[in-house]
């Protein structure tokens, strides 16, 4: 009975602290880099001198590029000539092990002559074809992806951690304002910073 008593206390007090054990199965751990070396490898890496701002979030680093690299107006078809900056951005994410939303935010579009009825349909299907073309020619997990349209519902709101390349230093608020409304128009390619599920 003293041998019962015994264990019993044990277990209580083994609940009561909190210690828990796990076999390593258990825990699913893998190093991810933060969003200061996320930032170092994608401006070393990518090939465009305007047109781009850097954004630290607390979700993980926004490379924000102009839509009019990917993009005709009206259209959801990719760009060819954007096809180096995609494949450089590929390259990049298969010797990461982030995972990477892709985001288009557009406005004023002339869809006259689309079969597209507004500036979020048309959003959703542009985030939509960089997710595929990433997949299909980049051969990258349909798992480490996933495609977001906005349309014109989040304008661009620049911060003092917001960094633009054409002029190689940080931007400040006062000078994110300038750039607002032509980064509206962009795709954000979002490098998380946890690990995300669908």
């Amino acid at each position: 009975m003293r041998y019962l008593y015994t264990v019993f206390l044990i277990l209580i007090m083994i609940f009561c602290t909190g210690v828990t054990y796990f076999d390593d199965k258990c825990l699913n751990i893998s190093y991810q880099p933060n969003t200061d070396k996320l930032e170092t490898i994608f401006k070393a890496a990518l090939p465009l001198k305007e047109g781009i701002v850097f954004t630290k979030v607390p979700r993980g680093l926004v490379v924000s590029i102009d839509e009019r690299y990917f993009f005709s107006d009206g259209e959801a078809r990719i760009r060819e000539s954007s096809l180096c900056i995609l494949d450089t951005i590929i390259l990049l994410l298969h010797k990461l092990p982030n995972y990477c939303v892709v985001e288009n935010h557009t406005q004023d579009n002339n869809l006259a002559c689309t079969i597209y009825n507004d500036d979020c349909e048309i959003s959703i299907a542009r985030s939509a074809n960089i997710v595929q073309y990433m997949i299909k020619y980049g051969k990258l997990s349909p798992s480490q992806l996933f495609s977001l349209g906005y349309g014109q519902y989040m304008p661009f709101r620049g911060n003092v951690e917001s960094y633009d390349s054409s002029k190689g230093i940080p931007t400040g608020m006062a000078a994110s304002q300038n750039c607002n409304n032509k980064m509206n128009k962009r795709i954000d390619f979002v490098i998380l910073e946890y690990e995300a599920k669908r």
